[in-house]
């Protein structure tokens, strides 16, 4: 893989994530003006621990499925 192609492939990931986040920070900001309280204050650890269990998920089976080629 040329180095040009590699750029062009980090940069996108790099926007669709940052495209991702902002859709997500916008869904909870949206359900802050709903509530008294802040929805992201009423997430518990183990609501983190599960996020972060299903983003490591996603990679792995993003990662099984370029290497099926």
């Amino acid at each position: 893989m040329k180095s040009s192609n590699r750029s062009v492939i980090i940069f996108t990931g790099v926007l669709a994530g940052a495209f991702l986040g902002g859709i997500f920070a916008w869904m909870a900001s949206s359900k802050e003006d709903d509530a008294e309280n802040a929805a992201v204050a009423a997430l518990g650890p183990s609501d983190y621990f599960q996020l972060g269990i299903s983003i490591l998920t996603l990679a792995r089976q993003f990662g099984s499925m370029l290497n099926k080629s």
